[in-house]
């Protein structure tokens, strides 16, 4: 199996639409080609048409100015998980919410009341998954948090997504999971914050 497919730009460094649009198109192209090279029989590899039929949307949600319900489309279509929160960072570490699927309440008041340690965790710039080595994974179990994506965009903390819980039996994320995660790390900075 080939391994995954990983930007080799610094797509935090976008500043416009217009670049990140072409960003993404040459990553979806790039994406394309595994599809048709790496078939498993008459069928593409799954993980490649996810990682690609992201990229598109996410191309696509830009020029549709619907980004953040594009990501919960996302997180819902190709991972399984109806229950998210798209998350902004303010400059006094407090947090406010962009888009959710699944929120409630009791999850904002969460949030909110944990926003300090959720903004470290933005900070450190680093997928975390629950049940992984981290050092959140204690908060993540508490929040009932199944994985979180920093969110970055112009070398600046701006947010995070959060996964709550996948309909997914499995106890662990598969390589395509965790590679719609690095997507939308990558991506979703810019694609929300973008002026």
């Amino acid at each position: 199996m080939t391994g995954p497919f990983t930007y080799d730009g610094e797509p935090c460094q976008i500043g416009d639409n217009i670049n990140l649009v072409q960003a993404l198109e040459r990553c979806a192209a790039a994406y394309h080609n595994r599809c048709v090279n790496n078939s498993c029989g008459e069928h593409p590899d799954q993980m490649w048409v996810r990682l690609y039929s992201a990229t598109e949307r996410l191309k696509q949600a830009i020029c549709r100015n619907s980004v953040a319900r594009t990501i919960l489309e996302i997180g819902s279509d190709l991972m399984g998980c109806n229950d998210m929160a798209i998350l902004a960072l303010h400059a006094n570490s407090t947090l406010s919410l962009l888009a959710g699927s699944g929120m409630n309440g009791g999850r904002e008041q969460e949030l909110s009341t944990h926003a300090e340690v959720i903004a470290s965790a933005i900070e450190k710039r680093q997928i975390s998954i629950v049940n992984t080595d981290t050092p959140f994974n204690a908060l993540w179990s508490e929040l009932g948090i199944a994985a979180f994506v920093p969110v970055w965009h112009e070398n600046t903390p701006r947010g995070a997504i959060i996964f709550y819980r996948f309909l997914s039996p499995q106890s662990d994320l598969d390589l395509a999971d965790r590679e719609l995660l690095r997507l939308l790390s990558m991506f979703a900075g810019p694609s929300l914050f973008s002026t």
